[in-house]
């Protein structure tokens, strides 16, 4: 019998043994035919002997069975580890996780302004430029990592209610760009779908967070520049 050796992670190596298992029944079939075709003595003078290698010939027929039997049950129940697609979802949620975060920081300099002066279009151009353009993509990313997870339900809801949102500020700026229609418009519906947004993408990323077992961190990899007023000397710095 060929050993199992454990793999890197102290789990038995199934996938390997799971390739062996044809060569294992191939030579325990060889050898039950070739038990199954000899013959014992046949002289009446030797019944002793006769019976002698029936008895043998017998034993080994219900072992080398039993075998395949044994091999094969096992290669029907062992299970395959999926070592490598765990460690993929790990890395696309923890990059998508990074992704949102980033988004989300930048929703007070880049998506309120407009959205406070009801400026329809700035919203409307905000929701398509980076870092907002891949916030679909990211949360999917996140959605199907977590799937199969405890928090499943959790993580899908957060996550309609977020692509709710999206969806209504965008609504509320298209129809505030066609003629005639901003007066028809709360002066102050951008403003609380703004802050609709930015609730559902908070409870979105705590939840895929949980979901993906992936701690949140502080993006302190984003660029910022400032500008000076040349009169008061204040500084005004904005994240890039």
């Amino acid at each position: 019998v060929l050993p199992i050796r454990p793999s890197n992670h102290g789990e038995v190596d199934a996938t390997r043994m799971i390739m062996l298992l044809p060569t294992w029944c191939y030579c325990a079939l060889v050898l039950l035919l070739m038990t199954g075709s000899s013959t014992g003595w046949s002289n009446d003078g030797r019944s002793s002997l006769h019976y002698t290698s029936s008895s043998r010939r017998d034993a080994c027929q219900a072992l080398i069975a039993s075998t395949v039997t044994i091999m094969c049950n096992t290669a029907a129940v062992l299970p395959i580890m999926p070592a490598h697609a765990d460690v993929t979802n790990k890395v696309a949620s923890s990059t998508a996780l990074r992704s949102l975060s980033r988004a989300q920081s930048q929703l007070p300099a880049k998506l309120r302004p407009p959205a406070q002066s009801n400026n329809y279009n700035g919203v409307k151009t905000c929701l398509r430029e980076p870092p907002f353009d891949t916030l679909r993509k990211d949360m999917l990313t996140l959605v199907r990592g977590g799937e199969d997870g405890p928090l499943a339900d959790k993580l899908l809801l957060a996550y309609k209610q977020l692509i709710k949102s999206l969806e209504a500020i965008d609504a509320t700026a298209s129809l505030g760009m066609g003629r005639g229609r901003p007066g028809k418009i709360d002066p102050f519906q951008l403003s609380v779908e703004y802050e609709d947004i930015e609730n559902a993408m908070d409870l979105f990323i705590i939840v895929a967070s949980e979901a993906a077992g992936v701690p949140l961190q502080e993006d302190t990899q984003q660029m910022q520049v400032g500008s000076i007023d040349s009169r008061s000397g204040k500084v005004t710095t904005r994240v890039l």
